[in-house]
This record gives C-alpha cells, structure tokens and sequence, in this order.
C-alpha cells in the first residue's frame, strides 16, 4: 500500500469522527447515547468485525505468527512499564495517579481505534493479527491492569477474572476456533456478522469525535499528561520499530499491525475501571482524550514509516 493510499484510507476513517463532534457540540446526541453506542459496539459489532476478521484459511505461518505475537508483546510491555516507572519517578506522581499512569503507558486502544484502523488499512490478516494482540490485550488489562487501578485507588490487589468472559473474548475464541477447524461461515451467517462488523468502524469515531467534542485543552494539558502522550504515541512505538524492525530484522505485515497498535493512543477503558474502583476519574479521562486527539496526528505518520 502506497503513501497515498495510505493517507486516503486513514483521512475516510478519521473523517467520520465530524459527525459524533458536530451531534454533541449541537447536543443532538447525549452522554446516554454515547454511552448507548458504545455498547452496541462492544457487545455486538466489534465481536463481528474479530469473526470476520479471522474467517481465512487454517495456515501453520499464521498460527506460527499468533505464537510470535505473544511473546514480542510481551516484551514491549514490560518495556512500557519500565518506563511508565521512570515517568513517575521524574514527574514524583502521587499514588494516586502512578497506577493509572503506567496504566496509560502499557494499554492502548487496539479495539475501539486499533482494529478498525488496520482493517481499514491492510485487510483480513491484518486484522487477524490485530484479534490477537487484542486479546492478550484485554487479558493483561483484566489482570495486571486492574491491579494498577486498584493500587492507585488504595484498594487490596485483585485480579477480576470475570473481565474475561466479554464479548470481545468471545468473539476471538469463536473466531480462532473457526480458524483451527479452518471451518467458514454458511455464506448467509457469514455475510451477516461481515456486516454487522463493518458497522464496527462509523461506530467507534462516531463514539470518539462526541468525546473529543467535551475537550478543553487549557483544562487537560498538564505535566504529567504531556509526557504520558509523547511516551504513549512516539517513543514507545519507536522503540518498537527498534526492536522488532531492526533488532529481529522482521519488516513482515505482522510486525507492521504490532508496531502500529503500539502507537495508538491510552485505552478508553481506563476510566471505566478508575469510577469503577475509585480512583482518579479525570486524571484518566485526560489521559484517555488527549491522547486520542494528538493520535490523529501520529498514527498517520507511524502508517507511512512502516509501509
């Protein structure tokens, strides 16, 4: 894929975030609604869009690839978390906010953002890939990553395994078996969860451009917010490139759909599990909107660098 279409692809995808802006700058829509949508996402579109997406060809590359994913996810993780340390420590957070920070600093929004983006741009595999690394995703947020919250809201340390039992999870588990039993949909089954999916997309920056329609600048910027987004969108995804470009030599569309889930911007879960548990519910919210916002920005670039 060129510069070019690159660029028309993520200028279609982004565009439709107009429409959610001007509805609630124009209160045509509400926070219910939005609320109402993401749901439908959630629960019904975005598990779609995963089966679809995983609806190819048993092939042992691909499973190898599945396999390959986990481990190189692994170790940028721990990198983000190493440096979500060291940004506490240069900025001498609080409790309060050095969980949700390193919060920030691992866990990206590779399924309300990520998914639809790489789909749009590169197609199923990509896509399949993007399954994966959602959901190894969404087991550390359930695990590691409520334990983050839970720490700066100074309540005792638990994993909530029942986190796992989403219809995201589910849609990955029936997609992947469909995959290992390399069994294909009844073509009127299968057209209809390939379109529901593609609702998945006008969905989600419809969702996106009613919350960026709420931002204030002037009232989010801070410190600590600025150096989590430059971390989160440029040297993580950069370091990423280093090692899975150079270091392991691999310029395969798989490294590709990792390195750019990497550069998206702070998983908007966060702020769920921050009212959830009582912690610090505007620390997140910035953290989850500025970053959307200056992702616009950044993913474009990150999309022609590894093309």
């Amino acid at each position: 894929m060129g510069t070019a279409e690159i660029l028309n692809s993520l200028a279609m995808i982004f565009i439709m975030i107009v429409p959610g802006f001007v509805l609630k700058k124009k209160k045509i829509i509400n926070e219910t609604q939005t609320k109402g949508i993401s749901s439908l996402i959630v629960n019904v579109t975005w598990p779609c869009l995963v089966i679809d997406a995983m609806q190819l060809k048993f092939s042992k590359e691909i499973l190898n690839d599945c396999i390959y994913t986990f481990f190189i996810l692994i170790i940028i993780f721990v990198l983000a978390f190493i440096f979500s340390i060291l940004v506490v420590k240069l900025c001498k957070l609080e409790k309060s906010k050095s969980g949700i920070l390193a919060f920030m600093f691992i866990f990206g929004n590779t399924g309300f953002i990520g998914l639809p983006v790489i789909n749009a741009l590169y197609g199923k595999t990509a896509a399949f890939y993007a399954s994966i690394i959602e959901m190894v995703n969404d087991i550390l947020i359930f695990t590691v990553g409520i334990m983050l919250i839970q720490y700066s809201a100074g309540t005792k340390t638990k994993m909530d395994l029942k986190g796992l039992l989403s219809p995201g999870i589910f849609g990955v588990v029936v997609g992947f078996t469909l995959f290992m039993t390399n069994t294909q949909l009844p073509g009127f089954l299968g057209d209809t969860v390939q379109i529901i999916g593609s609702a998945t997309t006008p969905l989600s920056m419809i969702v996106i451009g009613s919350q960026l329609a709420e931002l204030k600048i002037k009232e989010l910027i801070s410190v600590e917010i600025s150096m989590m987004t430059i971390f989160k969108l440029l040297v993580i995804p950069l370091l990423s490139i280093l090692l899975i470009r150079i270091i392991l030599g691999n310029s395969s569309l798989l490294s590709t759909v990792i390195i750019l889930d990497f550069a998206m911007p702070v998983g908007a879960c966060i702020t769920i599990f921050s009212q959830q548990y009582d912690a610090d519910v505007d620390f997140a919210t910035k953290g989850v909107l500025v970053s959307t916002l200056f992702c616009l920005l950044t993913v474009p670039v990150f999309a022609i660098m590894l093309k």
